[in-house]
């Protein structure tokens, strides 16, 4: 059987790392998430130029420059793994690429991903539930989003994926989650 692709995408505080966790453990699938795989070289790269580490949504440079090697980075990884017949589980918001409806048909022949299914899981969330989980939460990177939350939520809350060549499933979060998987 050929390896599959599951992408896990929704706002910070949805869910994403539990379903997409709870996906790679079903799916026995490698787990690569954004956060993990680039996340310290992302804040020093920021500390380093003078930026706030946390604040990733108002900040230029870091969407400019940062943003896409994050973003190439994971798809990378992703190739590598599928090359060597692993299915991936990619844990990531991945909302400054939705528009972009041959976002995924062009990182994939980028980074040479064979020909492999892609399911992406939007995971949806009440604009309240969702603010209750991040003040819950209470990390530093939730800041800004909080101190901003309309501008924030009429960004980020209204996203859709325009991607082509894609199956989409809907997961609707409103259950509770672990606090230090949210």
């Amino acid at each position: 059987m050929p390896p599959r692709v599951f992408i896990v995408i929704g706002p910070a505080g949805s869910g994403k790392t539990t379903i997409a966790q709870q996906t790679a453990k079903e799916q026995q699938a490698a787990y690569l998430d954004k956060d993990r795989v680039c996340g310290r070289f992302v804040e020093f790269a920021l500390t380093t130029t003078g930026h706030d580490p946390t604040d990733r949504e108002s900040n230029d440079y870091y969407r400019d420059n940062l943003l896409p090697l994050e973003y190439e980075t994971l798809m990378d990884v992703a190739g590598v793994n599928l090359r060597l017949g692993r299915s991936v589980v990619l844990d990531a918001p991945f909302g400054s690429y939705f528009q972009d409806a041959d976002y995924l048909t062009r990182s994939a022949g980028d980074f040479q991903w064979p020909s492999s299914e892609i399911t992406v899981i939007r995971v949806r969330v009440p604009q309240d539930l969702l603010r209750a989980r991040l003040t819950q939460r209470d990390l530093d990177r939730d800041r800004w989003k909080l101190a901003h939350w309309d501008e924030y939520w009429s960004v980020y809350g209204s996203l859709e994926c325009a991607w082509s060549g894609v199956q989409f499933v809907d997961f609707n979060n409103e259950a509770p989650l672990p606090t230090e998987n949210v």
